[in-house]
Formats: structure tokens, sequence, C-alpha cells
């Protein structure tokens, strides 16, 4: 070949380099760039919905019917919030909010509002207003989204929910967590006196109406710091919203009573199959605030969690695996209060006993002589 042959051949390959190098380069900007504007749209969307709190972004997803709302953040074994309180104002996913970054660093979380709370759609049926639909609601919420076994944390009512799930469908559940007093416990007074929440509940408006449903949640709260503006803004717009006055509505006139009233008989059903048959084994965490009115019977100078203590005996009847951890100077809202403790317990509880597997069997206690 001539010198200006191989001249040209150099400065051919040089040239082919430069533009597959530019296209390189052009690529890298161009996805780059993609990604900078779904960002701002997506930080945009979060800005604009009046729904959320704190930068998270609400996603959608249509369980049997039913448009439901959640957040989702992180990688890894998934893990399930299910937020407390009664239907349609008192509580949604966003009480999750100061745990979801820091859990979301070690789990795929997924914080859903529950069945006709929050921004999730009401039932389709009236019947379906009750514990027992609730618990099916998430059990599909999981089951939609495909996520196999995870890790189950309820608070209140919703630690009701996710332990009747776990015993209903215990194939789907890795650890299961409940968090708080609620209606999966006995009674917080053994002699079925009233609690110090329902002396506190008589400076409350109406508990039909949202009023009386948010003084109801500062009463269990025990930090002035629990709930901030921008929580009670998202949480006002959620609850005077059409669907949601309309489940009030349908709850008052009488929606879902005979659930309601077949409740403690389906309760103690469940009991007795976690108590005597054993069918909860999975490792199990129970979170209480030493503080929480909900679990302080009206009669005790302190309260004596019976309620919690209650619920440990029957699931630590056949399961070895279960752990209490009292948070003090809390209340109901404890997570919330010490996010950052809540979450290193929580991670220290799920990692024990992903490490610790060979627990020893149930055995009678040997009393030093």
């Amino acid at each position: 070949m001539s010198s200006s042959g191989s001249a040209k051949c150099k400065v051919s390959s040089l040239t082919d380099n430069l533009r597959l190098r530019g296209g390189s380069r052009f690529l890298a900007f161009a996805v780059g760039a993609l990604l900078a504007i779904l960002g701002g749209v997506a930080a945009a969307a979060a800005a604009n919905d009046p729904a959320s709190i704190q930068g998270l972004t609400s996603k959608f997803v249509d369980v049997n019917g039913v448009r439901t709302r959640y957040y989702e953040m992180g990688q890894g074994e998934p893990m399930v919030l299910v937020h407390g309180g009664s239907t349609a104002g008192s509580s949604t996913a966003n009480v999750w909010s100061r745990n979801i970054p820091g859990l979301a660093k070690h789990f795929h979380i997924f914080a859903v509002d529950r069945l006709g709370s929050g921004m999730t759609d009401n039932p389709l049926e009236d019947k379906d207003y009750s514990t027992q639909s609730q618990v099916e609601h998430i059990y599909q919420f999981i089951q939609t989204l495909k996520l196999g076994q995870v890790h189950l944390v309820g608070h209140s009512a919703g630690g009701g929910i996710v332990f009747f799930l776990a015993i209903l469908h215990p194939e789907i559940v890795r650890t299961l967590t409940v968090v708080a007093h609620g209606p999966e416990a006995p009674s917080a007074d053994p002699n079925g006196g009233p609690t110090k929440l329902e002396a506190e509940l008589k400076k409350c408006p109406d508990q039909t109406q949202y009023a009386g449903l948010k003084c109801r949640v500062v009463e269990l709260a025990w930090l002035p710091t629990t709930f901030d503006d921008q929580y009670w803004a998202a949480d006002v717009y959620m609850a005077t919203l059409p669907k949601s006055k309309q489940a009030r509505d349908k709850i008052n006139a009488g929606a879902g009573e005979a659930e309601r009233k077949a409740f403690p008989a389906w309760r103690a059903t469940l009991w007795d199959k976690v108590r005597k048959d054993g069918v909860l084994q999975v490792p199990v965490l129970l979170y209480a605030g030493k503080n929480d009115v909900l679990d302080w019977a009206a009669g005790d100078a302190t309260a004596k969690l019976s309620g919690e203590l209650g619920l440990f005996d029957i699931i630590a009847a056949k399961n070895t695996r279960v752990r209490m951890i009292v948070q003090n100077n809390g209340g109901h809202f404890m997570y919330r209060e010490y996010p950052e403790q809540f979450n290193q317990d929580l991670l220290g509880f799920i990692d024990y006993f992903e490490h610790h597997t060979d627990v020893p069997p149930q055995g009678q206690l040997q009393l030093p002589k």
C-alpha cells in the first residue's frame, strides 16, 4: 500500500473512532437528560400532589376493581406497611412518612392506603366496610403486585389486619410486626373498664365527623412533635374528599354492621388457631409505646400494656420467635415520635432471625433451686 493510501486509511479510522466516541457521548448525554427530566417530572408531581408529604410520590394500582394508592421506595425484600385508624379520615399511608426513607435503604417498601382510606377507593359493596374485608384487600394488594413473601408491618388497626392476614395466609409472610395496641389484642382493662383514651375523648367533637377523628389522633399522640402542619394539610384534604364523606356516611348508616358484629367471634377463632394450633410460626415483633392511652386502663396510674402483653401470650403459646419492645416516653405513634429508633429496632429484629434460624423448641421454665 502506498504512503498516501496508508494515510487515508489512518484518517478514515480516526474519523470513524471520533464518530463512535461522539455518538457514545451524545447517547450518554441524552440518557442523562432524560433521567433528569423524569426526575424533575416526578419531583413536580410530588410537589403538586396535595395527598402526599415529605417528597413521597403516590402510585396507584387496581386491586380487584378498587383503585388503591401506595408509596413505593427502595430495593430488596418487600416490606408492606399498613396504617391504622378507622375508615375514611383518621389515618393513611402518610403516617409512615418519617420511616419510609430509612427503611427503603434496606427493603423494597410498599406503604398502602387501606380500603376506603386516604386516596384508595371505597369498598364496592356495603358488606366490605369491615376488618375482614380490609384483610382481604391487603392480601389482594400483595397478590396484584406479585410481591411473593413479604415483611408485614401494621400499626393499630393495621396491626390487626396484618396479624389476621399472617394467620390466614402464612405462606406469604417472612416476618410480622404489630405496632401498638389494636383490635387484634385483648382489652386494655382485664375487667372490661374504660381506657384513658375514652376519658380524653370527652373533650373531642363528634367521632362521626373528621374533626372528631382528628382530635382522637391528637389525643393518641404523646409528643407535641408527632404530627406537623404538612401532615395535617394532606390529611384534611383526603378526609374531606367526597368519597371519604360518603364512606363515613355509609358506616354511620350501618354499612358493614353485620360483619362488625361477627368480628369478636371471628377474632376468637383466629386466636385459637394461634394459641392452640400454632399456625403462626414466623418471627413476630410486638412494638409498644409505654404511654399509649389506648392500652392504658382509666383506673391505672401508669399504662400496664395489658392488651399488648395479652397478645404476646397468645402468640408465644406456640411460637418461640416472638419478641416485644417497649418505647419509653412514647405514645400510640411511637414510630413517628422516634423514627430512627423504630427503624433500627425493626431492622435489628429482622436481621437477627435471618441469621438465627435454629430457635430452641418450646420448653419448660426451670427455676433455680
